[in-house]
């Protein structure tokens, strides 16, 4: 999706080419959509709109597809060739047990709902991720080429769009834009303020969130006075609209969040203790989360992160005890006890989710395929009730036998737990009202 030429300059319809924006601040978002930009877009359209409570979302994306049998529903009695070399252990609740390549996590599972009968009809990765961030069936077209392809807009937009406000942008990305992880014909003003750096890099930094260290003081100067030639600039043209007149308020407004101490103070992970970084893990999955809880703390509704790789058709057992579960059995239990012991978890949901699991037959390259009839996510947080199991699969984990979830009842029920109306209509360009969520209800169970 490419910026409107009104976005990319405000004043072109008035000027026929406008001002140059060069000299003026860059903010990274979608599709080249400033901070500004985002700030202006929303403020136009949220009078009158319902606020969501004050719980914020962490919204874990495995890209590639947990193999259910070997981390969240194994099958020891099943047959060789489908059982997997994982062993179930016992976990903090009795009764519950999860893979012993998950001894960590199984340390936290009182502070966890395992959702083990999600299910759905697509096995494309590409599909698959739009129905699991949107809560709508893709329609015709190729999903795994240009990930900005969403037909509905995703949880993360949802929330901009329909959330309470916080101090920082509502919805931001880490470490890269999610696949099927934008607004749709909500329009980029909703789409994510997007993190394209890893926080477990040496050298990261958040672009666009305070004055870079080649920015001198002179730089910096001639950014405020651009907003002064914006001033002067309005007070020649009287015939401008009213929200084109106001625009250096929002422009005021992207420059103080850019250079405010929450801000860079939010962003800026090395202000953790070494030993709560190390806790998380020196990985991207760790420190993606550690970055996560530090937003969720400065204000931010919708935090989401993707952890790719996880597309095991080669070597699965060796893919997920050496290279994929070291980090994700780290990261996780640091997080739900991080925000535990600060007192955020009642007020922070924690999904962790992907887009379909794994075929129950090894296949002869020792890997496994893609299987969307049957797999489990987690949930945390935010008041859920947790230490339990939802759904149960048969003897091969090949299909749900108890208690089916839909990815429209995993968004529905993230809506409900925001204090959004998942069956509320929302409109498209063309008027047409459409609800947010498809057909899907809330998880009950999760609910006291």
């Amino acid at each position: 999706m490419s910026a409107t030429p009104e976005l990319n300059n405000p004043f072109a319809s008035v000027t026929g080419g406008g001002m140059p924006r060069r000299d003026f601040l860059r903010f990274g978002s979608l599709a080249g959509i400033g901070l500004a930009d985002i700030l202006r877009l929303q403020h136009a359209s949220a009078a009158g709109k319902p606020a969501g409570k004050d719980i914020n979302c962490i919204f874990i994306f495995i890209v590639g597809g947990m193999p259910q049998q070997d981390m969240w529903d194994l099958k020891p009695d099943a047959p060789d060739g489908i059982r997997g070399d994982f062993k179930p252990i016992s976990t903090r609740v009795p009764g519950v047990q999860i893979s012993d390549v998950l001894p960590k996590i199984s340390k936290v599972t009182d502070k966890l709902a395992i959702l083990r009968s999600m299910t759905h009809d697509d096995s494309d990765h590409g599909r698959g991720f739009h129905i699991m961030m949107t809560g709508k069936k893709a329609g015709a077209g190729d999903f795994n080429g240009n990930q900005n392809n969403n037909q509905h807009p995703c949880l993360g937009s949802m929330v901009a769009r329909l959330g309470k406000p916080g101090p920082l942008p509502p919805y931001i990305s880490v470490p890269n834009f999610l696949n099927s992880g934008g607004p749709s014909f909500l329009g980029p003003s909703y789409g994510p303020f997007t993190i394209t750096a890893d926080p477990a890099a040496p050298d990261f930094s958040v672009r666009d969130i305070g004055l870079p260290t080649s920015v001198t003081d002179s730089r910096s100067q001639r950014r405020r006075l651009a907003l002064q030639r914006i001033n002067q600039f309005e007070q020649q043209v009287e015939a401008l609209s009213d929200q084109v007149k106001s625009l250096d308020v929002f422009y005021e407004k992207a420059y103080n969040i850019m250079t405010s101490p929450l801000a860079k103070q939010a962003f800026d992970i090395e202000r953790e203790p070494e030993k709560t970084r190390e806790s998380y893990g020196m990985t991207s999955m760790g420190q993606c989360c550690l970055l996560a809880r530090r937003l969720v703390e400065a204000g931010c509704r919708f935090i989401s992160i993707e952890n790719g790789h996880w597309d095991t058709h080669r070597k699965n057992t060796y893919s997920l005890r050496d290279l994929l579960c070291p980090s994700f059995d780290q990261a996780i239990p640091a997080l739900l006890n991080d925000l535990s012991d600060r007192g955020m978890l009642e007020n922070t949901l924690v999904v962790v989710t992907t887009e379909f699991g794994r075929t129950p037959r090894i296949n002869p390259l020792a890997g496994r395929d893609h299987w969307p009839n049957a797999f489990s996510i987690l949930m945390s947080g935010a008041g859920l009730k947790t230490g339990l199991t939802i759904g149960k699969t048969d003897k091969t984990a090949s299909e749900v036998t108890d208690r089916p979830i839909t990815p429209q009842d995993m968004c529905a029920t993230i809506l409900k737990v925001l204090g959004i109306d998942h069956q509320q209509l929302i409109h498209t360009p063309l008027g047409r009202p459409i609800p947010l969520v498809d057909h899907g209800k809330p998880v009950h169970e999760l609910f006291s």
